[in-house]
């Protein structure tokens, strides 16, 4: 430990002075290669201090971030994040893949009645009573009091949404360190993923009936609902014959197999969007593919439709540190202190709200589907992060209703950043309380 305290200081002392020394009258231009370096060194050095303590080295890559972005010690400036955000695609890629990978059609038959009742009474009980406890929490937001009564009911029905996301990233993230496996770890994996899902789906409902209130006070285009499970339908056919040939490069072509995977996934993302951009701007097609979707189905066809599956995450896992590292690190630096600063009092009551419907949900879940107490009493600490698709919906928001999303967006992204910061600590204690746990990854 102390070898790891003398070289957390020694980077920090290192990016002080390069960070601190130039020209008179002319900016310290930092390089992002240097900047990555630095956060991959700081992060798991920091990391490994935590781990002695208990603590998940997640939450030290989000801290490390934290402290050394652009709101406290400045190391790392906001444009140097809009640089390094191509790592985002790459990570959220491959964590989609392996996602997937972790989704075994076994696994899933033997605890099908637990993973359809929880992520059913999860997405019902979190959206309805944060929804509900959002409406009348809105009376003393003073930036949002003023709103009519449609308006105030289309915003709690956005909160609900978003409530119900959860972090797919996080949740393999820990299990990955944790080296955790069980019908514990089945479940909350599982629902995790199935709900990152139904949250797309719901989402598309609720923005819908929120534009016909608000701003087209007419029906509901239905034709909405049918292009998003097309768009889901057609993911999930692309993932599986794109599994289909990660099984050929498998059996076939001698590569170095992460870093096709890395790649793969990111072409995959931009392809994607530029696609989706193109059938907007050119033709004024409102489809929208979903990038991870296709991984995380491409994931789930090799490790169940062949003989490669655990061939597939040994891979996979042989290069998941630096990515962990990285991803979580810049999601950290990227986290706006002064949104928290200045919505932090409500963020903490919507997150105890989610807190109640998250624990309501599993305990009813738990009792209807007859699982075992120490599982149901605990599925809860498994749903509490937050991050990726949560912040893309919010981005979403902003677009479609301009005059209230913004102040929306502010105490989501608010109570998205604690979420952010306690959920791992919670999954890990987790899975160390109902003995799914195997230890941490060796170094």
């Amino acid at each position: 430990m102390i070898q790891k305290v003398l070289v957390l200081v020694l980077l920090l002392v290192s990016m002080t002075i390069v960070t601190n020394t130039g020209l008179p009258g002319e900016s310290v231009v930092v390089s992002p290669t240097l900047v990555l370096g630095f956060l991959l060194l700081s992060a798991y050095c920091f990391g490994c201090i935590l781990e002695m303590i208990q603590l998940p080295r997640l939450t030290a890559y989000i801290l490390i971030g934290l402290v050394f972005g652009p709101f406290i010690c400045g190391f790392i400036s906001e444009d140097t994040i809009s640089d390094l955000s191509f790592i985002n695609s790459l990570a959220l890629s491959f964590i989609a893949f392996c996602a997937g990978g972790e989704l075994k059609t076994g696994n899933i038959r033997a605890q099908l009645h637990s993973i359809v009742n929880l992520a059913l009474m999860q997405t019902i009980i979190v959206f309805c009573g944060v929804s509900f406890a959002v409406y009348f929490i809105l009376e003393t937001v003073p930036f949002l009091s003023d709103l009519q009564s449609t308006q105030r009911l289309v915003v709690s029905l956005l909160f609900g949404v978003i409530s119900v996301a959860r972090s797919p990233s996080s949740t393999i993230a820990i299990i990955s360190e944790t080296k955790a496996s069980g019908n514990y770890t089945d479940v909350v994996l599982s629902v995790t993923v199935v709900i990152d899902v139904v949250v797309i789906i719901l989402f598309g409902i609720t923005i819908s009936f929120g534009q016909t209130l608000i701003i087209h006070h007419g029906s509901i285009d239905w034709l909405f609902f049918l292009i998003v499970l097309l768009e889901i339908l057609v993911a999930f056919t692309l993932g599986f014959i794109l599994g289909k040939g990660i099984v050929f490069l498998i059996e076939k072509v001698k590569v170095e197999f992460p870093v096709v995977m890395i790649g793969l996934g990111f072409l995959i993302i931009k392809f994607s969007h530029l696609f989706t951009s193109y059938l907007h701007e050119i033709h004024h097609i409102a489809v929208n593919f979903e990038p991870l979707l296709i991984c995380m189905a491409a994931g789930f066809t090799v490790q169940n439709y062949s003989d490669h599956g655990r061939q597939f995450l040994q891979k996979m896992d042989r290069v998941s540190l630096p990515i962990y590292v990285v991803f979580f690190a810049i999601t950290g630096a990227s986290i706006n202190l002064g949104v928290l600063k200045s919505s932090w009092f409500i963020g903490i009551i919507i997150v105890l709200v989610r807190l109640s419907m998250l624990y309501l949900g599993s305990i009813v879940s738990g009792i209807i589907s007859k699982d075992d107490p120490i599982n149901y009493r605990n599925y809860w600490l498994g749903f509490l992060t937050q991050a990726g698709v949560s912040l893309g919906l919010l981005a979403e928001i902003v677009r479609r209703f301009p005059s209230i999303g913004v102040p929306v967006q502010s105490l989501l992204v608010a109570a998205i950043t604690i979420n952010q910061l306690i959920g791992p600590i919670a999954l890990k204690y987790a899975l160390n309380k109902v003995g799914d746990a195997n230890g941490p990854v060796s170094n």
